[in-house]
């Protein structure tokens, strides 16, 4: 650990960035895939289709999920302070 930096710190914000950098706009790109129902010479297999839709509706919910609880952890202090609900373990200020 440098006396400025905690390169520990910095490494572990680097992966969960990584992570979730990579992850959810690849969920969002695999649910919009999904939600193509026509096949390749045009005709649309109706069976097929409508578990495709189904798994591309639970993929764009759980995207929108860990949007707003992204948006939840960052301003948790935030909320905390202005409402006094201290989301995800947030320690309550004395």
């Amino acid at each position: 650990m440098n006396h400025w930096i905690n390169l520990v710190a910095v490494g572990k914000i680097l992966l969960f960035g990584l992570v979730l950098g990579a992850a959810v706009p690849t969920l969002f790109a695999l649910g919009l895939r999904l939600n193509i129902t026509a096949t390749a010479d045009g005709r649309s297999d109706s069976g097929r289709a409508r578990l495709m839709i189904g798994l591309s509706w639970a993929i764009f919910a759980l995207v929108v999920v860990v949007v707003i609880t992204g948006v939840l952890f960052i301003a948790n202090n935030f909320i905390g302070h202005r409402t006094a609900v201290y989301l995800f373990g947030a320690p309550a200020h004395k």
